[in-house]
């Protein structure tokens, strides 16, 4: 009945396995100790078996495969641990996950495991990875997305040093995760990568301090608008107008007396947008600008709000 070709008898032979599991030990235990010519795909199909095998036989099933010489057949056998939820194995998976020679597919899957598991009791790992500048990028990537499960200090301040990292896409995934986290504990972390060299993680913090619901975040953000080069306060003005707070909006509307033509056009929208009725008396003094689009931009802004008829001025919104 056992035999190395299980495509589509998997249901079959998964039966016959449970029915005779000393001769399904046997045998796999032939297949992958045997003869080293034994082909991959062999292998894979047996692996294959797991999703229908009782958990005692999938498991040693697995714990063959994830022991295998062959990158193709570990691959297959952490994804069926995955899978199947086989937990039993996570301290020894969790050596080949420390191999920086192991191939980034296994260490992938392996990670995917530990977090769907327990995130917490594996944090301290997790965190290894992340932080340990001889592993792959990719594989300190999949580290940081799985510790976004992991709310606690010791993550959020080993994420906070991820933003420290010579490396452009480590600290924009650390920027990105504490962004996905919300955590207050963050702020000041999140504040000073406002100021990094790479855009991409500049914004993950600022939408990380946008979306807090914290007055200090907020407080800090309208402070970096106010410090910020124009070039800088334009991007920050579309990135903070989705945050309705009074406080950034106070901050949009002191710039509309910027005496930089695109922070004025990026403000006066950003007022017709949000309709901020505090900004009135900024945007009446924007109606006579030397800017043709300062003026448009003030003045719809302005009929929005109902101070000026749209039909005297020849506009539609």
């Amino acid at each position: 009945m056992l035999d190395r070709d299980v495509k589509g008898k998997h249901r079959e032979i998964a039966e016959y396995a449970t029915a005779h599991p000393d001769e399904f030990k046997e045998f796999i235990s032939n297949l992958f100790t045997g003869p080293k010519n034994v082909e991959s795909d062999a292998k894979i199909g047996v692996i294959d078996l797991v999703d229908y095998l009782p958990m005692n036989l999938g498991q040693l099933v697995v714990e063959y495969g994830i022991r295998d010489s062959e990158e193709v057949v570990r691959t297959y056998a952490v994804k069926a641990a995955y899978r199947t939820r086989v937990e039993s194995l996570n301290d020894e998976i969790i050596s080949i996950l420390l191999d920086e020679n192991e191939a980034f597919e296994v260490k992938k899957w392996i990670i995917h495991i530990l977090a769907s598991s327990d995130p917490v009791a594996y944090a301290k790992i997790l965190r290894k990875i992340a932080r340990n500048n001889n592993e792959e990028n990719n594989i300190r990537k999949e580290a940081i997305f799985a510790l976004t499960n992991v709310d606690d200090e010791l993550t959020i301040g080993a994420l906070c040093t991820l933003l420290g990292d010579s490396d452009n896409e480590i600290r924009q995934s650390g920027a990105w995760a504490l962004s996905k986290m919300g955590a207050t504990s963050s702020i000041n972390c999140l504040l000073a990568a406002i100021e990094d060299v790479d855009e991409t993680v500049r914004d993950w913090a600022i939408r990380a301090l946008r979306d807090m619901d914290d007055t200090r975040a907020l407080q800090g953000l309208a402070d970096v608008l106010k410090s910020s080069e124009p070039d800088e306060q334009v991007r920050l003005i579309r990135l903070l107008v989705e945050r309705r707070s009074e406080i950034i909006l106070r901050a949009i509307a002191e710039r509309l007396s910027s005496p930089d033509v695109r922070v004025r056009r990026e403000a006066a929208w950003a007022m017709g947008v949000t309709m901020f009725t505090q900004a009135i008396p900024n945007l009446q003094n924007l109606i006579d600008d030397e800017d043709s689009q300062v003026r448009d931009y003030a003045k719809k802004a302005l009929m929005r709000m109902g101070r000026i008829d749209p039909t005297d001025l020849g506009l539609v919104l």
